[in-house]
């Protein structure tokens, strides 16, 4: 009976725990603006509802994120990429880089775009930013390439925290073809 009763006291323990977690996550997730990006798609807001969206910068959990500017380039293989440029503050307490802290995504008419390894030489492309360490309140460039599925359709690149419990999400659209 006694270890029956120790373990129900630590079940309800560690779900209060729990429950304090979640409930100090979501209202984190109140300082965040709620504006949704003119270039999010009807379809798009009835599939995240509750997601906020932020066009360009915004804030996710404990990090400042930019999406500044882009640029075409090609592979070593002489396939088109796309050459994102992050801005990236860390304002948490611990020093984390930019690859461990959050999840980047490009999509294409609404297909993933794989990130590319290698680029060539010519596009001045450096990837070390995205997996330094900095410390609190250090910002950092960071650059990710990205495989293009073609050359005339916009890119829509989405940022979110990597570990989170709420849908907070910084967007932009590139445009590739004039």
């Amino acid at each position: 009976m006694k270890n029956t009763l120790r373990i129900i006291l630590t079940v309800l323990i560690v779900s209060l725990f729990t429950l304090m977690a979640v409930a100090s996550n979501s209202s984190d997730s109140t300082n965040t603006s709620t504006s949704s990006s003119s270039s999010t798609s009807s379809a798009e807001k009835a599939e995240k509802p509750d997601a906020p969206v932020e066009e360009g910068t915004g804030v996710l959990g404990n990090y400042k994120v930019e999406i500044k500017s882009s640029r075409l380039a090609e592979d070593i293989e002489g396939k088109p990429v796309i050459i994102v440029t992050y801005g990236f503050t860390n304002n948490g307490e611990n020093a984390t880089s930019f690859m461990v802290a959050l999840n980047d995504e490009a999509y294409q008419n609404g297909v993933g775009l794989n990130k590319a390894i290698f680029v060539d030489d010519s596009a001045k492309y450096s990837s070390d930013n995205q997996s330094k360490d900095i410390r609190t309140g250090v910002a950092l460039d960071v650059e990710v390439a990205y495989e293009l599925n073609d050359t005339e359709s916009d890119v829509e690149v989405e940022v979110t925290e990597f570990i989170s419990f709420n849908k907070n999400t910084v967007t932009k659209v590139f445009q590739i073809s004039d």
